[in-house]
């Protein structure tokens, strides 16, 4: 006999999160819960972006961490300059550079799964090139340094902007009143994509009683082991790696749901 099958929790900002929403409800008729840990707003001073974007004569390679940096640049931004080589972390946010400027911008970033990706090993394509003479780059309100920081080491100069303020997630009244009804049943399938992303789940459901226990007794997908180490050090036993991609991701998530089926009788 079927049991209440564990929620879907999809943590993702922006379109990402409902893209994977509206798979697994096209594909396989279920509702995720969509909780973005973070909702993306262009900074309340813009002068300084605008500024700078309106000439990049002096700037060789543009770096975005992140597809919510290349959503909120590509609101100043409409075609790059040719000699612009634009620098991405990963394979999901090279894809989302390509949606927003197309498929010949020229873009250097380490291909394969999120585990051989970040921070270090894009560092690694950049040292094999010539140093780039100015990196600009474009980021929330915090980053990690250690990228910039190699950067300079490296002889770069390097300009560090704001160009979007991540403002963390809080449940609305129907998602409280969901949270305390799925309490009593099967933990969730949490798919979550960054460090941040979990401190900012975590923390919006501090305030309900037995909330946060509930989330970790769960499963957590995620992409890097950088937040399978947050994720243990926040109380999760059962995470799981896939990659970025969507499909990727919806067969683990309906690779955790057929388990708890199967287990039910």
């Amino acid at each position: 006999m079927k049991t209440l099958h564990r929620p879907v929790i999809l943590s993702r900002p922006g379109q990402a999160n409902n893209r994977l929403a509206e798979l697994l409800s096209e594909k396989d008729d279920i509702e995720a819960w969509r909780w973005p840990a973070f909702t993306i707003e262009l900074p309340e001073e813009t002068e300084l972006v605008t500024q700078r974007l309106a000439n990049l004569d002096d700037v060789e390679m543009v770096l975005l961490p992140s597809p919510s940096s290349v959503a909120a640049v590509a609101h100043w931004v409409r075609k790059w300059p040719e000699h612009i080589t634009l620098a991405a972390v990963g394979e999901g946010t090279a894809k989302a550079i390509r949606c927003a400027w197309g498929e010949n911008v020229p873009i250097l970033y380490p291909e394969g799964s999120a585990e051989t990706s970040g921070s270090e090993a894009l560092f690694a394509l950049i040292e094999k090139r010539a140093v780039p003479s100015r990196v600009l780059i474009l980021r929330g309100q915090t980053g990690r340094e250690w990228l910039p920081q190699k950067l300079r080491e490296m002889g770069s100069d390097v300009v560090v902007m704001c160009a979007y303020v991540r403002v963390p997630l809080e449940l609305s009244a129907r998602a409280v009143k969901q949270l305390k009804d799925a309490l009593m049943g099967p933990s969730p399938i949490l798919y979550v994509t960054s460090t941040d992303a979990v401190d900012a789940i975590m923390h919006a459901v501090r305030p309900i009683p037995g909330a946060q226990a509930w989330l970790a007794r769960g499963t957590a997908v995620t992409i890097h082991p950088r937040v399978v180490r947050r994720l243990e050090e926040s109380g999760f036993e059962h995470v799981e790696i896939t990659s970025a991609d969507d499909e990727a991701a919806r067969e683990h998530i309906l690779a955790n749901l057929q388990v708890q089926t199967s287990d039910a009788v």
